[in-house]
């Protein structure tokens, strides 16, 4: 810490780390999602966000809906698996 900058500019900076990291994050969750789903199942997924160990999804199809909410704990465990750590906690559905 430089004596010369005030406290703001490592408070930005700060931020500004976690704002890249929580990114960085949520595109590796988008990529395994993509790398497990397949590509059909990822082109019927319009919506697949990630923010604090919450994964959403949202499908176009209701029959893909119903059946991706039956495997919800089960893709979650491998998405965990692909992305090597507890980063999924919970998985909703819409």
């Amino acid at each position: 810490m430089q004596p010369d900058r005030p406290l703001d500019y490592y408070i930005e900076r700060l931020f500004a780390q976690l704002d890249k990291a929580e990114f960085a994050t949520e595109m590796e969750v988008q990529r395994a999602y993509r790398l497990l789903a397949g590509d059909l199942i990822y082109k019927l997924t319009p919506t697949v966000t990630y923010r604090n160990g919450t994964l959403r999804l949202r499908f176009a199809a209701a029959a893909l809906r119903h059946e991706m909410t039956l495997r919800r704990e089960s893709l979650r465990q491998k998405l965990n698996a692909e992305l090597h750590g507890e980063v999924i906690k919970k998985i909703l559905i819409s």
